[in-house]
């Protein structure tokens, strides 16, 4: 359950945030003095602190400062003030606290500050999956974006003081938060080195500067946002969700566009590549071959009797026919060699740097997989011929030309066995 404890000793103020309380679904728990609220968080599962400026015995800025110094410094607190000095907002937000809301806002202002807090949109639940890394030497704002990623259970983040750690690291993060003034450097360098290592992160700029032509340039050499200090809580988590839903709808956009490239290019029952790919694919090593002498060697084989066995048990069988041949085939060759569906029961295989002999040995070895394929509760018997030869320069028609004939020759000698042409 959410639970906000609220430290006001004005029973009017207790009352608008009791109301909102009830209207947001979350528990109301009140507190006039310091003493009072660290008795409460020490039974309470507390989930947001929400205080004004004067308490019964002290002031809000001790009560934060032995809340930072205890085992509660996690939790999130905003100060609920009716002074709008400049001076204090800002030593607040050094204090640590993750939001500022005016006692002279409407209620339904303050309703809509607090529902912040107690809401979670599915892309603040992405965020959590997501990793960070944070560059700022102010001990203070690392310690205010730690525990405004601590509220929203954002826990895979590295936090530096120094931008050279980062830069030496290996680790790929998703979002980069960077301060723009670091003590060895300036954080321009640190984002436009980032972006040449991280085209797909988020990368955010922080900075008291608040300079238009600062903030241009920033933007200009590859972050994303630029965010000025002292850090408002709702700007900063606003301005961090809305970069990093672009980046997640990215994201998104790139696996369905690879996902229908791979469809393009894919015979859906086998999963090997489909014929066209498998001529594209095959142009590109001829293509190798004249400019750079690369050698390779194309298999070209077919299924035996596959007529017979479609006739005979139907084209369900037939289809898992073609599905262990092409399984056995995807198990035979290397990771470089390039397996496609020719079309119906036959298949080509491109061998790079393979001469016609290692060419041999290559469809051998496909060949016995292939033999020693069993169906369950069946005679049929998987065997399947093959013709070899290797790229001589040949126009690419002649080429398929010389491979078919191999493979006419096997069917011809025997089926089950492998042909080979001469160079």
């Amino acid at each position: 359950m959410y639970k906000i404890l609220h430290l006001e000793t004005s029973m009017l103020y207790q009352t608008v945030i009791r109301e909102i309380c009830v209207e947001i679904s979350a528990i109301y728990i009140n507190a006039t003095k310091a003493s009072e609220a660290f008795e409460i968080l020490q039974r309470e599962k507390i989930s947001l602190i929400l205080t004004a400026m004067e308490l019964e015995s002290g002031s809000a800025i001790d009560f934060i400062k032995s809340l930072n110094e205890s085992q509660f410094r996690d939790i999130p607190v905003v100060v609920f003030t009716g002074n709008d000095s400049l001076e204090d907002r800002k030593r607040m937000y050094e204090l640590g606290i993750v939001d500022y809301i005016l006692k002279t806002s409407d209620k339904e202002v303050i309703k809509q500050n607090l529902s912040i807090f107690r809401k979670e949109d599915p892309v603040a639940l992405r965020m959590r999956e997501l990793t960070y890394a944070v560059v700022d030497d102010n001990k203070m704002d690392r310690k205010i974006i730690s525990r405004i990623f601590s509220m929203h259970d954002i826990k895979k983040a590295d936090f530096f003081d120094s931008e050279q750690m980062l830069l030496n690291s290996d680790i790929h993060y998703d979002v980069y938060v960077i301060d723009l003034v670091l003590k060895e450097t300036l954080g321009d360098k640190v984002i436009s080195a980032l972006r040449k290592k991280n085209l797909d992160s988020v990368i955010i700029a922080v900075s008291g500067i608040d300079n238009v032509k600062t903030i241009s340039r920033v933007l200009s050499i590859g972050a994303d946002d630029y965010i000025t200090k002292p850090f408002n809580y709702d700007l900063f988590f606003t301005r961090l969700k809305t970069n990093i839903r672009n980046f997640l709808l990215m994201r998104e956009l790139k696996v369905k566009t690879d996902l229908l490239e791979r469809i393009s290019i894919t015979d859906p029952l086998t999963e090997l590549f489909n014929r066209r790919h498998i001529f594209d694919r095959l142009n590109q090593e001829c293509e190798k071959f004249k400019r750079y002498g690369l050698t390779f060697t194309a298999v070209m084989l077919d299924i035996d009797g596959f007529k017979s066995i479609n006739d005979s048990y139907g084209h369900q069988v037939g289809d898992m026919v073609i599905r262990m041949v092409s399984d056995a085939i995807k198990k035979s060759i290397r990771n470089v060699d390039i397996a496609g569906r020719y079309g119906g029961e036959e298949f080509l295989i491109i061998l790079p740097e393979i001469d016609g002999k290692g060419g041999v040995v290559a469809a051998e070895r496909i060949r016995k997989s292939i033999e020693s394929i069993k169906i369950e509760e069946s005679n049929i018997k998987v065997t399947i011929s093959a013709g070899v030869a290797e790229f001589a320069g040949e126009p690419i028609d002649d080429f398929i030309k010389k491979i078919d004939s191999m493979l006419y020759l096997a069917k011809k000698n025997g089926k089950n066995r492998i042909e080979s042409a001469a160079l």
